[in-house]
């Protein structure tokens, strides 16, 4: 008798243990899918900033952010004052447009779970003002955030080199 008192309980303990762990990795996930989407919303309103030419670095970029590019030549990382000056030369000479956006889920390299952070694929067109001429090229960025939400890496890839170099030959 005393066996089957001790099992039940045991039972139940479990079964309540394991529902609530349960209810807290759906609360969890449900938190990051929020935190998710707002790191969407400022991936979208920082590209279109970027294509605007009048971005608010203070508001999108952590103190600490390091960004990571493709382009021949570029440092191993830039800082932000360093994307500033960048950001300023090129739209001294181009402009430039996206496709539609389209955010997508991140992971955590080590567990495989999403973890807030923000992948993108998507096309930018670059115009040389000086004569019209434009480029469309393939793009991937991947964005991760610090706990205020701001951006603390950036990794970039595309041929910007190339697309540069097409568009100064059409000259």
């Amino acid at each position: 008798m005393i066996m089957k008192k001790t099992i039940y309980f045991l039972s139940i303990i479990l079964f309540v243990s394991s529902c609530s762990s349960e209810v807290s990795l759906v609360e969890k996930d449900e938190n990051i899918y929020k935190i998710f989407k707002e790191n969407c919303e400022t991936v979208i309103a920082y590209e279109t900033a970027f294509c605007e030419e009048s971005i608010d670095y203070e508001i999108f970029y952590s103190e600490n952010a390091i960004i990571k590019g493709t382009m021949l030549g570029d440092k191993d990382s830039m800082y932000v004052a360093d994307r500033m000056i960048a950001h300023q030369e090129l739209w001294q000479k181009y402009d430039f447009s996206m496709s539609p956006l389209n955010p997508l889920p991140g992971v955590n390299p080590e567990t495989k779970k999403m973890d807030s952070s923000v992948r993108m694929y998507f096309d930018i067109t670059i115009t040389l003002t000086e004569n019209g001429n434009s480029v469309t090229m393939p793009m991937y960025n991947s964005f991760d955030f610090d706990d205020e939400g701001k951006i603390i890496y950036l990794q970039y890839y595309g041929d910007f080199t190339s697309a540069f170099l097409s568009l100064e030959e059409q000259i």
